[in-house]
């Protein structure tokens, strides 16, 4: 069921079913925006998105945003294609994270889990102590 929503963009009120949280007026505009850059970047060929930007006046964060929603794609010089660190923004050519990032996410996989294997030990062990404690206060009666 829909619901009355603010536009994030424009603030009219709108009937919101789902999806983003913009207005049907600014979802057009924001078409408009995109083929007008996809038919720019279709007539020049290896342009970076800093010309893009310049040459269109449409902000670098946009393009950014529609190269991560995968609807750009920045070739890169090896022949592949560009992608963002999902963490820091970083350019990279595989995987979701840089390498950078790639190691502190790991680094801190790896302290949680030895936090974690060290809580589960200490609950073992407080357990089988538990037990001797009950098993000789069973005995004594």
């Amino acid at each position: 069921m829909a619901e009355l929503k603010n536009c994030r963009r424009c603030n009219k009120v709108f009937s919101f079913i789902a999806g983003l949280q913009i207005c049907p007026a600014c979802m057009q505009e924001d078409e408009r925006i995109f083929d007008e850059v996809s038919m720019y970047i279709r007539d020049n060929p290896g342009v970076p998105l800093s010309q893009v930007s310049k040459e269109l006046k449409i902000s670098y964060d946009k393009l950014i945003k529609y190269v991560k929603e995968g609807r750009l794609q920045i070739r890169a010089e090896n022949g592949g294609y560009y992608k963002f660190c999902e963490k820091c923004g970083a350019m990279i050519t595989t995987g979701k994270f840089c390498k950078k990032c790639e190691y502190h996410i790991t680094a801190v996989l790896d302290v949680s889990k030895k936090n974690l294997q060290d809580k589960i030990e200490e609950g073992e062990k407080r357990k089988r102590d538990y037990r001797f404690l009950a098993h000789d206060l069973d005995s004594k009666k």
